[in-house]
């Protein structure tokens, strides 16, 4: 785990806001189940989600180049952690971020094979 690179999904649309944070924006599937529900109950089109200050920082390293023991060491530096305790935080934050599909991990060794639109599941990133 420590040697895999995160990425950011690059189906998903951000921007930094004037406060310097990441604000991600997500848009609402348009499958058969969201626009039924979608009569019945309000749905907004998009949704938007303001990274912290910290969280804008790991997502700005995730650049699919940096792994993951190398932001371990930059965090710990930075805001004067022992290595565990960055390494149990950010962790358990990669790990919310890949819940959500909004990074990935590239492998080390692992064969590259072009940008494909699905995952193993057959789903796009961000499809629930």
């Amino acid at each position: 785990m420590l040697n895999s690179r995160p990425a950011r999904n690059e189906l998903l649309n951000w921007e930094k806001t004037e406060a310097g944070e990441v604000q991600i924006t997500i848009q609402r599937q348009d499958t058969w189940k969201v626009r039924l529900l979608s009569k019945v109950f309000y749905i907004p089109r998009e949704r938007k989600i303001t990274l912290d200050a910290l969280g804008t920082e790991v997502w700005q390293m995730c650049t699919g180049r940096t792994t993951v023991a190398q932001i371990i060491e930059a965090l710990s530096q930075k805001y004067q952690l022992n290595r565990k305790e960055a390494e149990v935080s950010l962790l358990s934050y990669l790990k919310t971020l890949g819940q959500k599909r909004f990074i990935g991990f590239v492998l080390e060794g692992a064969p590259q094979v072009g940008r494909r639109q699905g995952s193993a599941s057959g789903k796009r990133w961000g499809a629930k």
